[in-house]
C-alpha cells in the first residue's frame, strides 16, 4: 500500500525530495521484510484534541444541485493544526465514513491513489475511509462541550506515521500541481497586472 502511495505522490508533487521519498520507501520494505503491517493510529486517543484526531458522530451539511440542503451524521477527522485549535474559535472536520459506503474502486481506495480519500488499515479506521470532499466548521466551544458532556467522543489519534501520511494525503488533495494549461493561463494573467 505505502509504496504504491509514494511512488504517486512523486507523480504528482515531483518537488518531493528525494531523500524522503526513498527512506520512506526503504522504512516500508523494512516494514515488509519484518512482515509488519506499519501502523498508522496510537492505541488510545493522545491527552488532548490535536490534528487528525477522530471524532464521533457530527452532523454535516451540504447544498444538492437543486439548492437544498442536505445533512447526515458521521464519525470525522479534525484537520485544523494543533496550534490553530489551541487559538482559534473554529474547528474544521472531515467525514469518516464506512468503507461500505464506498462506491469506485476499493483497490486504488486501499493504495490511497484516489486523490478525495484517505484509507488507514488499522485501528479505528481500518473498516473506514476519510473523504476530503465535504468540509464543515464548527464552534470550537461547542465541539468542547460535547466532548465534555460525553456527546461526541474522541476515538482515535494518529501517530507520528499516521500524521505524516496524513500531511501528505491532503497536500496531494488540495495543493497538487495544477495542470498545464490552467498554469499557462495563470503565467499570461500574471503579466498584464
Amino acid at each position: 500500500m505505502l509504496k504504491e502511495f509514494i511512488d504517486f505522490v512523486n507523480s504528482v508533487l515531483p518537488a518531493v525530495s528525494p531523500d524522503f521519498r526513498d527512506g520512506a520507501k526503504e522504512a516500508i520494505t523494512q516494514f515488509e521484510k519484518e512482515g509488519e503491517q506499519p501502523k498508522f493510529m496510537t492505541l488510545n486517543p493522545l491527552d488532548s484534541l490535536s490534528q487528525g484526531d477522530i471524532v464521533s458522530s457530527l452532523p454535516f451539511v451540504y447544498f444538492e444541485k437543486d439548492g437544498k440542503q442536505k445533512k447526515f451524521f458521521a464519525d470525522a477527522l479534525l484537520i485544523n493544526t494543533s496550534c490553530h485549535i489551541d487559538n482559534k474559535k473554529k474547528l474544521t472536520f472531515v467525514p469518516v465514513f464506512p468503507i461500505e459506503e464506498f462506491k469506485g474502486n476499493y483497490i486504488d481506495l486501499k493504495k490511497n491513489t484516489i486523490y478525495d480519500y484517505m484509507y488507514i488499515s488499522d485501528g479505528v479506521l481500518s473498516d473506514k475511509f476519510v473523504d476530503f470532499g465535504i468540509v464543515n466548521t464548527y464552534s470550537k466551544q461547542l465541539i468542547m462541550t460535547c466532548l465534555k458532556n460525553e456527546k461526541i467522543k474522541r476515538i482515535g489519534s494518529l501517530n507520528q506515521l499516521g500524521y505524516y501520511f496524513f500531511v501528505i494525503k491532503i497536500t496531494v488533495y488540495l495543493m497538487r500541481k495544477e495542470d498545464d494549461r490552467t498554469l499557462e493561463h495563470r503565467n499570461l494573467d500574471c503579466q498584464y497586472t
